[in-house]
């Protein structure tokens, strides 16, 4: 099972693997809920008994047969939250495993087919890179090839057809001995061919009060004066957790004489409680919560937060505070910053549309060919929203190509979202109160948007339109237009007829040549992104745009110039340039860019020239100048920029001999007194080009100097550094020296120096250095002082005052042997350490050791996988190649690591300690390269606590500078835990 560190800065990923154990089951319950948190199941009302229920059916000891087990009863009952409790609780117990959720919603279509067999082959054979599928067939064979010999456990969620399953688990005999299929639907006819049927009860009536009570009162029973009112509302649910859940929001903080008058309006709907139940929540909201949730229901369910908000907006519905009224009522949820409601809360929403104001929201083909070609007045239709995974059926033609002014009667029609040929011509009209449109695969050269003073928002994504409008057209209301991958669109009009534009994307358009002048002058518009718009020449001449904060020109690669900036361009906060490849010069009206804060130039190979003006910007915090290769002087006030913390000239990736840059004005760097991390790679930095004095970068913590060919030696004045933690020397083929660091360094790379002959005792001298990389650095061995301070980075000594303060560990050097203390020692690149009894109590964490060939570690980072297995018989055996061991002996990088015992907790959210009370047997480690290249002999160790202590108190607590915010070089190791019969990837 492949488990990756939930903090996306660590340099680090753990994977675990063993037989069985009660921790890995709490561990693996946590990790897959995804959607809820460390002990929710204990939560749930009434869920272990069910799961109890179920674990009986699965037989799960029963590894001989392969058995599918069904789940069914009516929406809302909770059978996608068992499901998801049982997935939790037994995964780990499998070879692979997947959860399908939503199958009924995410089949629709053979592309949805195919996406959800992609997904499933994913999750069980623990990769990303699945052959493409081509079709439902192929994809239902692969997962028979795939499955047949694993023991696999597959929950398909919300089944509604037998065709799903024919695609999806159609055979037994496609899945392993062992193997459990768990199919949850509200249709018992499906799971005919099932081993056993579960049907959850519903709740007894004092889990029902206390699921109400916990939506109704935010505690776990009602409070003096409510208990009667309680047991009233619930027996209108029918227990249903849904329904409670859905009433008991209603009801929270409303005072007991609209509970008397909700409930006695529940009393006269007898025949349709559940309905009338969830209905309720509905009745109380106001109007425009009202039509908010309907567009939900129909329309928006799953879709992006921002993106609906910003069309309900245009409707005037106020969706800020409607859509956090809905969650309150518990009508809608936000998942992953997406909008979500329950099946059984969504149909209830189209209901009422369809008794209620029908044919104002269509969403169905059939429904809408059906509607508009049968009537003639279609005033009722407010929106006609065709979802995407509708547009590759294939009736699409069949069902729509209406005629070309089949628009003209829709007078009330507000939202259109359509797709490819609607119509069977370009379109004569569009409705007048027409507010927001979005036509996907435009099939036709021209729009008819004249007149349409309504219109807030446009969204186009591919399609064969040549132009929006010719002209100047009035668009008093238009606030967003997003036009991407537009291949024909030539030109962008004049935008003064819209003065209300606040949002432009033009992305990718790669046809788009020039856009007009009046979008320069535009007041308006707060947002521009014209990215990989790649043939775009120019722009306006003069930018006035007083609200614009963020422009985007990425990969505009023919762009020739930036325009001229007016006075008014205060707000402009962002700006991207990065690889605009003719781009030779910023204009000096930049100054006026007063608010910029991040200033994107990178891969602006044609750049020569930063205008002096740019030191006026005294809000600018990154200036991004990687790979413009030909810039080669900065102006001389940029050193006093008091502001700027992050600046990055350096030169990426290999640069041959003739391409190298000549040496930038570095020496010019005065008073940088903000900037926290310079990159200078490759940049041919001389030891006369460092400024006399460094005080004047005092709060600098990371420094990048790789690749300098010239440099010899740092000066004597980088100890001034105090802040400094990261230090990035490698390939610096001349540096022949290292020493006088700054005393708080934590990270040094030195890797390749290739000339480099003297280092400083770093492990003595530098009390916070945790991470020490001098791979391929040869000529330290002809030395004999520099060989004593090596061998000393590899004495045990070294490693426990990391171990001490519970700090992670990890020293690359050349050498050719594994320091004697490692207990195991042996040739491979795996090793087995035998872990005692109550390890987590006695052991402090492991040290390891490899030893490589050659300079294969100064290209590839290191890969550590623990794999935790208790029969001595699954212990894999290490082929040894005698050869390369020999070869790696004359010509070798030795590389240890310490990784505390903790480390493995924290990847767990900080899980306790006593979780790892079960973990017993046999530790096996391998270590490789990450490109593939494996340790030709490795060692291993475990640090006992007692050994620590022996060392006394601490001196130091060193923190965790975390460096991975870039990543320059090597020596950035991946740690992985691996659990035997758990091989999923989160």
């Amino acid at each position: 099972m492949y488990i990756s560190s939930p903090d996306p800065t660590s340099d680090f990923r753990v994977i675990y693997r063993v037989d069985e154990s009660a921790f890995i089951d709490k561990i693996v319950q946590e990790i897959f809920s995804g959607i809820r948190p460390r002990g929710m199941e204990n939560n749930l009302i009434g869920i272990k008994s069910r799961l109890d229920a179920l674990n009986s059916l699965l037989a799960t000891e029963a590894t001989e047969e392969v058995l599918i087990i069904g789940i069914c009863g009516m929406g809302g009952i909770g059978k996608t939250t068992i499901a998801r409790a049982l997935f939790g609780r037994i995964a780990y117990k499998f070879e692979g495993s997947s959860f399908a959720n939503d199958v009924r919603e995410n089949s629709s279509s053979k592309k949805d087919i195919c996406a959800l067999q992609g997904k499933i082959l994913r999750d069980v054979l623990v990769t990303q890179h699945v052959t493409t599928i081509q079709d439902p067939e192929h994809g239902a064979d692969m997962i028979r090839k795939r499955f047949r010999n694993k023991k696999v456990l597959l929950v398909l969620d919300d089944v509604d057809n037998l065709t799903q399953l024919e695609f999806l688990a159609a055979r037994r005999k496609w899945f392993g001995l062992g193997s459990r299929i768990v199919i949850t639907t509200r249709n018992e006819h499906l799971l005919s061919d099932a081993n056993a049927k579960y049907k959850p009860p519903i709740l007894l009536e004092d889990q029902a009060l206390g699921l109400f009570s916990r939506h109704a009162f935010r505690k776990n029973i009602p409070p003096s004066g409510y208990e009667e009112l309680s047991y009233r509302a619930i027996r209108y649910t029918g227990c249903l957790p849904l329904a409670l859940k859905v009433l008991g929001s209603f009801f929270y903080k409303r005072q007991a004489d609209v509970w008397e008058s909700a409930l006695n309006r529940l009393a006269k709907k007898q025949n349709a409680e559940i309905f009338e139940t969830l209905k309720l929540s509905f009745d109380g909201l106001d109007d425009s919560e009202k039509e908010i949730f309907l567009d939900i229901a129909c329309f928006f369910k799953g879709k992006d937060e921002e993106h609906v908000t910003r069309v309900l907006d245009s409707f005037g519905f106020d969706p800020v505070i409607g859509i956090t009224i809905l969650i309150e009522k518990s009508l809608v949820t936000i998942s992953n910053k997406r909008l979500n409601m329950h099946d059984l809360i969504q149909d209830m929403g189209r209901q009422i549309v369809c008794s209620s104001f029908p044919n104002s929201r269509l969403w169905q083909l059939e429904q809408i060919h059906d509607f508009v070609s049968r009537n003639k007045k279609l005033k009722a239709i407010e929106a006609i929203v065709v979802p995407y995974k509708q547009h590759n059926v294939e009736k699409y033609d069949e069902e729509l190509g209406f005629r070309a002014n089949v628009f003209e009667s829709m007078k009330n029609l507000r939202l259109l979202d359509i797709d490819q040929k609607f119509t069977s011509r370009e379109p004569t009209i569009l409705p007048y109160d027409l507010q927001w449109l979005q036509w996907n695969e435009y099939p036709f050269s021209s729009l008819p948007l004249a007149h349409m003073r309504k219109l807030v928002g446009i969204e186009m994504l591919y399609g064969r339109i040549k132009h929006l409008w010719k002209g100047q057209k009035i668009f008093p209301n238009l606030k967003f237009i997003h036009l991407q991958r537009l291949g024909w669109l030539t030109k962008f009009p004049d935008v003064s007829g819209a003065p209300n534009v606040e949002r432009l994307v033009l992305l990718y358009c790669e046809s788009l040549v020039e856009v007009h002048e009046s979008l320069g002058s535009h007041r308006r518009l707060v947002y521009l992104d014209m990215s990989g718009c790649e043939r775009l020449v120019c722009l306006p001449s003069i930018i006035e745009m007083e609200s614009l904060e963020t422009l985007r020109l990425s990969d505009c690669y023919r762009l020739e110039r930036f325009p001229e900036v007016g006075a008014c361009m205060v707000k402009l906060s962002n700006l991207y340039l990065d690889s605009c490849f003719r781009v030779e010069e910023l204009p000096s009206s930049i100054r006026y860019l007063s608010s910029l804060s991040f200033l994107h130039l990178q891969n602006c190979k044609s750049l020569m020239n930063i205008p002096d003006s740019i030191c006026e910007l005294q809000q600018l915090k990154s200036l991004q100048l990687h790979n413009c290769e030909k810039l080669q002087k900065l102006p001389e006030e940029l050193g006093s920029m008091k502001n700027l913390e992050d600046l990055g000239l350096g030169i990426t990736g290999y640069v041959g001999a003739l391409e190298r840059p000549e040496s930038i004005n570095f020496h010019t760097f005065k008073d940088l007194c903000s900037l926290r991390k310079l990159d200078l790679s490759r940049r041919q930095i001389r030891n006369e080009d460092f400024p006399q004095d460094l005080h004047g970068f005092s709060s600098l913590e990371e420094l990048h100097l790789s690749g300098n060919s010239k440099l010899i030696e740092l000066p004597a004045s980088i100890s001034h550094l105090f802040r400094l933690k990261h230090l990035e020397l490698n390939e610096c083929c001349q540096l022949q020296k290292l020493h006088v660091l700054p005393s708080g360094i934590q990270v040094l790379k030195a890797s390749d120096c290739s000339s480099l002959e003297k280092i400083e005792d770093l492990s003595e001298e530098y009390e916070w250095l945790y991470k020490i990389w001098l791979v391929g650095c040869v000529k330290l061995l002809e030395d004999q002082e520099n060989e004593r301070y090596l061998d000393k980075m590899l004495q045990e000594s070294f490693l426990k005052r990391c171990a001490a303060v519970d700090h992670r560990l990890s020293i690359a050097i050349p050498g050719n042997k594994i320091p004697s203390w490692f207990e195991e020692e042996q040739h491979g690149h795996q090793i087995t350490l035998k872990l005692p009894h109550e390890c987590h109590i006695q052991i402090m964490g492991f040290a390891v050791c490899g030893l490589f060939q050659g300079v294969q570690m100064g290209r590839c980072s290191p890969e550590i996988i623990f794999t935790i297995v208790n029969d001595e018989k699954s212990i894999p055996k290490s082929e040894v190649d005698c050869i390369v061991a020999s070869a790696a002996a004359e010509n070798g990088n030795v590389w240890i690591s310490y990784m505390p015992f903790s480390f493995f907790q924290q990847m767990y959210h900080d899980s306790e300690r006593e979780d790892w009370s079960h973990i017993e047997g046999n530790l096996v480690t391998s270590i490789r390269l990450q490109g593939g290249e494996e340790a030709v002999r490795c060692g291993a160790h475990i640090v006992y606590k007692q050994d620590v202590e022996l060392i006394g108190e601490p001196k130091i607590c060193i923190p965790d500078y975390r460096n991975l915010e870039y990543s320059h070089g090597s020596g950035n190791t991946r740690v992985c835990l691996e659990m035997y019969m758990s091989p999923w990837c989160l």
